[in-house]
Formats: C-alpha cells, structure tokens, sequence
C-alpha cells in the first residue's frame, strides 16, 4: 500500500452542498469536521472511480481498495452565485442560490492511500479520466456536471515500492 498526495486544479466550479443558514439567507456549503476542516466523503470519491476503472477496463475490484482521507486542503470562497431558472405559469424567474465553492482555478490537496496492484502512473490516469469526464463536487444536478478538474501531481509520501528504503 502506499500513501499519495494529490494536488489537483479545478476546471468549473466545486460546489458544496450542505444547507445552512447564515443570518437569514440560506448557504450551501462544504462538509466540515469538528476542527472546521472541509471535508469531501470518501464514498462519493469511490464512485468516480468506480467508473473511471470501467472507462479504463482495469482495476475494477483494486479501487474499491483504495482509502480516502475525507479531510481536503484548500480555501473555498463563501459567495459563489449559481443561478436558477424556474419557469412557471406566469413565465421565467431567475433567483441565485449561494454557494461556498472552489472557482475555476482553485487548486487543492487531497491524501489517499493506494493499493500495490495499481500504480503511481495508474492511479493519476483514473484520476485524469474523473477529471475530465466527471469532476468532484459534493453538489451536482442531473443536467450540470461541477468539479471537472485537471491533475497537478500524485506524490507518493509515505509505503509502497516508491518509496523503499
């Protein structure tokens, strides 16, 4: 097994998704830990990558292997504004919902350990196959796919062969 860092740059926007009020006005915002550190699920990671290894045709069983920290490095804005388009009878009314969010261009850390059947090289083209084709945001719609990202860097830190002494 082998511990890798992953520093990764958004493309579009990610988004949280967890309701809260500030004041009188209602924010949707990142997971957060007792400490207040953000934190994206381990099990939404395990599905993107569930189906990046199907794109790929390999290591179909070894992802479910890998472990998450669910404890991610970066500072997101708290004002992103998303809007929403509501037609009714009378016609269209657009309102904003409010978002913390990583814009385009944040970048941010993320720790996983890996198992030894997939590869440095390996693991950082399931990610690219996220990235591109399904992104990370704790917020989606049927309709509109946030979170696309580029890799930056996997960086082995700690076990595996990499890193044998």
């Amino acid at each position: 097994m082998q511990e890798v860092v992953i520093r990764l740059r958004f493309n579009r926007e990610c988004l949280g998704a967890a309701k809260r009020r500030k004041h009188s006005q209602v924010i949707f915002a990142f997971d957060r830990d007792p400490a207040g550190r953000i934190m994206f699920m381990p099990s939404a990671w395990s599905g993107v990558v569930r189906y990046a290894a199907k794109l790929a045709n390999r290591h179909h069983s070894s992802v479910q292997k890998i472990d998450w920290c669910p404890i991610i490095e970066g500072t997101p804005r708290n004002d992103w504004r998303r809007t929403i388009v509501n037609k009714n009878i009378d016609g269209v009314r657009v309102h904003y919902a409010v978002h913390e969010a990583f814009p385009p261009g944040a970048e941010i850390l993320i720790s996983a350990v890996i198992p030894d059947e997939i590869s440095l090289q390996e693991f950082e083209d399931l990610l690219s196959i996220v990235g591109k084709y399904k992104g990370f945001s704790p917020f989606n719609t049927d309709t509109e796919q946030y979170g696309t990202f580029e890799i930056i860097s996997v960086t082995a830190i700690r076990g595996g062969t990499a890193n044998a002494e």
